[in-house]
């Protein structure tokens, strides 16, 4: 790569810094662009699941970008934390999917025909594992790849290694609009003034639909809200995480749990609410009846990227040259993380991606401004 080659990252959360750290990682001139302080929204506000196999329905594009980016992880961290002398909090405990009745017992064996690695736990043998789960559930999945990282040291670790790969970071910078010239995208106008790039990445998340909409590309996203709390018994309840239709439990080495999430579109508005909380501890003590006594750490809301499909959008366009698309990674951010930067990475220097990237093409939403 010629080290000339420029590149604009606007977003500085979990995607945006994980692209930014593979351009700069390959030759690349790499400026980050964040409205705020970087990895401060959606990217903390997660729980760290790194889910390539619980959270996905069926199989197709989406579920191979899941696994991908899964392969990558233990070794990313790894070099993240060699980058930084950070350590990014891994655990390596799996995933137990809780089944309730017989119909939530039907739904998750129909899917270990296409799933890669999962098996079928009866109820004895979770507890055997987690003592601590409920007694009436009818048993699950145990998903052995999908491990947990925490969101928050996950940061710490991304964003030291960028400043000491001289990444060119600039926080508190809102970008207003993209510069167009010539019927390619050249740059960005921020509050600082104009910056140009050979290439121009969009990674801001929930927000990036203000970006594109000048140019009469309406990105069908919206802001999902997720609230999630955090709680501690006098001793630890499990090692693994364990998940069940609608609900999350995710024990860290702090000796804490997060419990999560909702969904909600409610805008911008990432105020907690006493009633999703009160619904949160419910879920999950039915799961873990010890949570009823559990102290109350803390709680937070984050605003997912949500698109219409529930696919994001990556890639370049053929209505914006010069543009690359990095954005609606909904629920799956941080497990996304490697393999998209990886992926972009690759458009940027001109080799072939690592797998097809027509799925998630932007051009497949277009449509223009009334």
């Amino acid at each position: 790569m010629n080290s000339t080659t420029s590149a604009i990252v606007v977003g500085g959360g979990i995607i945006g810094s994980a692209v930014a750290l593979e351009l700069i990682r390959a030759g690349v001139r790499c400026t980050l662009i964040d409205k705020g302080a970087l990895l401060q929204e959606a990217s903390t506000a997660a729980a760290g699941m790194l889910g390539a196999q619980v959270e996905i329905h069926q199989p197709g594009s989406f579920y191979e970008l899941c696994r991908l980016s899964q392969r990558l992880y233990r070794e990313w961290t790894e070099e993240l934390e060699q980058l930084s002398g950070v350590s990014a909090q891994y655990i390596q405990q799996g995933i137990l999917r809780i089944a309730w009745n017989e119909e939530d017992e039907q739904e998750l064996r129909s899917r270990l025909a296409w799933i890669q690695d999962a098996e079928w736990m009866e109820a004895a043998a979770m507890r055997e594992w987690e003592p601590a789960i409920a007694s009436d559930v009818r048993g699950g999945l145990y998903f052995p790849k999908d491990h947990q990282v925490h969101p928050v040291h996950l940061a710490k670790t991304l964003q030291a290694a960028l400043h000491k790969q001289g990444c060119d970071i600039r926080e508190w910078t809102p970008v207003f609009n993209l510069v167009e010239r010539g019927g390619r995208i050249i740059g960005v106008r921020t509050s600082e003034g104009e910056l140009y790039a050979d290439h121009v990445i969009v990674c801001a998340g929930a927000w990036s639909p203000t970006l594109t909409e000048p140019f009469g590309f309406r990105l069908p996203m919206f802001p999902s809200k997720g609230q999630c709390i955090s709680v501690k018994t006098d001793a630890p309840l499990i090692k693994k995480t364990i998940f069940t239709k609608g609900g999350y439990i995710v024990p860290k080495q702090d000796g804490t749990m997060l419990i999560g999430a909702t969904q909600e579109e409610a805008g911008f508005d990432k105020r907690c609410h006493v009633s999703a909380v009160s619904a949160l501890h419910a879920k999950a003590a039915r799961l873990l009846p010890a949570l009823e006594q559990a102290e109350l750490v803390s709680t937070w809301a984050g605003l997912r990227p949500g698109t219409r499909d529930g696919l994001p959008f990556m890639g370049a366009s053929s209505k914006l040259p010069g543009l690359i698309f990095s954005t609606g990674h909904y629920r799956n951010g941080i497990l996304l993380a490697p393999g998209t930067g990886k992926l972009i990475r690759q458009l940027v220097t001109g080799q072939q991606p690592d797998m097809d990237l027509s799925a998630f093409t932007p051009d497949r939403m277009f449509a223009t401004v009334d």
